[in-house]
C-alpha cells in the first residue's frame, strides 16, 4: 500500500479508512503516516488503517453537486 501511495504523491485522492473517507492532495508519507492537504487543512492517516483509495473526481474538473429539493411555486 505504501509503495502505491508514494507513486501518487502530488495527486488528489480519496481515502477510505473504515470509519470514514477523506480527500486531498498527497503531500508526503512519513513512516506509516499519509499526509493529505485540502482547503488549508491537513489530514494524517495511518497507512495500515486504509481500506481503499482512488483518484479524486474533483481532479481537473468541478464537482457537480445535486441541487437537492427544488421548490416550484404554484398558482
Amino acid at each position: 500500500m505504501k509503495e502505491l501511495l508514494e507513486s501518487r504523491i502530488g495527486k488528489e485522492i480519496d481515502v477510505s479508512f473504515g470509519a470514514g473517507t477523506v480527500s486531498g492532495k498527497i503531500i508526503q508519507i512519513e513512516g506509516d503516516i499519509l499526509q493529505l492537504e485540502k482547503d488549508d487543512q491537513t489530514f494524517f492517516v495511518r497507512i495500515e488503517k486504509i481500506v481503499a483509495f482512488w483518484d479524486s473526481k474533483e481532479r481537473g474538473e468541478k464537482k457537480v453537486k445535486s441541487p437537492g429539493f427544488i421548490s416550484i411555486p404554484t398558482e
